[in-house]
């Protein structure tokens, strides 16, 4: 219906969520002047690119969160096709907006992160919560800053790319690696509609973890594409220790109240039935 409805009445801006515009990249769109703009989360870069090819235009991404009302970046980048003040677009978040303060910190000792460096991101300005209900500044700093809970990076342009969830992020044995990249390997595969990479518990290696990674497949893919299939695509796009050592096919996958892959259901799921039935993997 959402397809129908851009065809037939060629909207000046299409807002959507990650798995909306997945959905969009299937249907047989034609090229058009649209502003598309994505938001709640991560953009996989496969799902951006067949957009552009079918639609001739980039998708915008925006940041925020409830606690910041709810906006703090928005990529410009994707106007340049249109206005041309940028000889191309760039992938992410983008740049913070008007009166919002950014910083990269590391997770565990909160110091500010070299230029370059992933980090933490914390959010200050005026769009930022006054607190959690009942108590004023509570979760803010004492200076205001807001913990956004999400690994980002910032180019020599001050763009802003989100790498992952803090939670999301999987250690191998003291390597950290962030889903959303090993998500964005998975989309690589044509058949892939929807994917999610989350860590398990590694029972050999106490403290240490493994990547699993659950796939939907597009329509008329299902038996055609087999987990082997997957891994080689990985194995050459990851490094080693990130390459998933477990892959589940699903005919649906949870999503949330924003039609997000709910990431947390999956791992809940899959870490209650290795408990159950004593599964070492």
């Amino acid at each position: 219906m959402m397809v129908d409805c851009i065809q037939t009445y060629r909207p000046f801006m299409i807002p959507g969520v990650p798995t909306q515009f997945m959905r969009i990249a299937e249907a047989n769109l034609s090229r058009m002047n649209v502003l598309l703009l994505s938001g709640s989360a991560p953009l996989p870069l496969e799902v951006a690119e067949a957009i552009k090819k079918k639609t001739g235009m980039p998708i915008s991404e925006g940041y925020g969160l409830t606690e910041t009302s709810p906006s703090t970046h928005y990529n410009l980048s994707a106007f340049s096709k249109i206005f041309g003040f940028m000889s191309k677009e760039k992938f992410g978040i983008g740049i913070p907006t008007p009166d919002t303060e950014c910083k990269l910190v590391d997770p565990e000792t909160g110091q500010m992160v070299p230029f370059g460096e992933s980090g933490e991101m914390l959010i200050r300005g005026p769009q930022v919560m006054m607190g959690y209900w009942p108590q004023a500044g509570l979760g803010l700093t004492q200076d205001g800053w807001l913990h956004t809970g999400d690994i980002a990076v910032m180019d020599e342009d001050g763009y802003f790319q989100v790498v992952d969830r803090i939670k999301d992020m999987v250690n191998i044995s003291g390597l950290k690696v962030y889903t959303t990249q090993v998500d964005d390997v998975l989309y690589k595969h044509p058949a892939v509609l929807m994917a999610a990479a989350f860590g398990v518990p590694d029972p050999q290696i106490p403290g240490s973890e493994r990547v699993m990674a659950i796939i939907q497949l597009k329509e008329g893919y299902q038996g055609k594409v087999q987990a082997e299939d997957i891994l080689e695509l990985c194995k050459a796009h990851l490094a080693p220790y990130a390459v998933p050592k477990f892959v589940e096919f699903r005919d649906e996958m949870p999503l949330t109240v924003t039609e997000k892959v709910y990431k947390k259901a999956l791992r809940d799921e899959i870490l209650s039935k290795m408990k159950a039935s004593g599964d070492n993997r």
